[in-house]
């Protein structure tokens, strides 16, 4: 008999539990169904069979020697079954959540408060990789990655986490005296600006402005630019929200914002179709909880 020929799950899980309580209407509140439904599964693997596996026995019912036989065996499959699949979900549960970010995203608004999402759920390793190249979900086994843009990643399933403007931003100390009243004028300043991308050049380019002989530049790791911009060596064009508190302190200056007709972009939490872990389900709606506690109008 092939697999195609053998009874289906559903029968052989209503003769094991009838065979274990030795009742149906006992092994019908185990599996959430009607002793007549227990007992009409039953009757049919006898007649799949062709030949009886128990008999009534006064209130209750007794196995023939052939029915001790296959309960006996189905008792021990379906446990190992059981056993098997509680191994793969504990497994699951308990492997390392991986999530990849920018080394923006990571320095800028994250890592500072990721002691609360540990101090919530101490029993979820959680391993962060920040790179600024763009993580591929499938090969390189991330649980979830955070991206920005605006939301279409083919083949993979995008939720907004929240807006963002772009922002051209300097101490103080930098720019003071002197008037900036268009983005050309940033040409007379030093820059600072990603060792991986060139949202400088591409924002003042969007604006007519050319930016082919600009040499004034210093190119440094994401997570050391707002520190220099701070420290008054450049201007840095950056996301609103990682600087909203250093605009409310005075410590940085807002030279240029996105104005509200241009294309809305943002961080989206970005994963692989299908079902999602529990320790993932966990992350996601800490990060939503702390997307809503950070969100100001003027980060939109």
């Amino acid at each position: 008999m092939g697999w195609e020929g053998l009874p289906s799950l559903s029968v052989l899980r209503a003769f094991e539990a009838a065979a274990r309580h030795g009742s149906f209407s006992a092994a019908g509140r185990e599996l959430n169904v009607t002793h007549a439904a227990v007992a009409q599964q039953v009757r049919r693997l006898e007649e799949r069979l062709g030949i009886p596996l128990l008999y009534r026995n006064g209130r209750g019912i007794a196995l023939t020697t052939e029915g001790e036989e296959l309960a006996a065996s189905l008792s021990e499959s379906l446990e190992n079954i059981r056993a098997s699949v509680m191994n793969v979900l504990n497994g699951d549960r308990n492997r390392a959540l991986h999530v990849s970010v920018t080394p923006a995203f990571a320095s800028g608004w994250l890592v500072s408060r990721l002691g609360e999402f540990r101090d919530e759920n101490p029993e979820i390793e959680l391993k962060l990789h920040a790179s600024p190249k763009v993580a591929d979900l499938k090969r390189d086994g991330f649980d979830l990655t955070i991206r920005f843009g605006k939301g279409v990643w083919p083949g993979l399933e995008s939720e907004l986490l929240f807006k963002s403007k772009y922002v051209m931003v300097a101490a103080p100390g930098l720019v003071e005296g002197r008037e900036i009243s268009r983005p050309a004028d940033l040409l007379d300043y030093p820059w600072l600006q990603d060792l991986v991308a060139d949202e400088f050049g591409v924002w003042l380019a969007a604006r007519g402005v050319d930016v082919t002989n600009k040499a004034n530049i210093t190119h440094l790791p994401a997570y050391l630019l707002l520190q220099a911009a701070r420290d008054g060596q450049g201007i840095v064009n950056t996301k609103r929200m990682f600087v909203e508190d250093d605009l409310r302190a005075g410590r940085l200056v807002c030279l240029f914002e996105d104005s509200a007709q241009d294309e809305p972009v943002g961080y989206f939490l970005v994963r692989r179709p299908g079902p999602i872990r529990e320790p993932l389900k966990k992350f996601v709606a800490w990060l939503k909880r702390q997307a809503q506690i950070s969100y100001t109008p003027s980060a939109a």
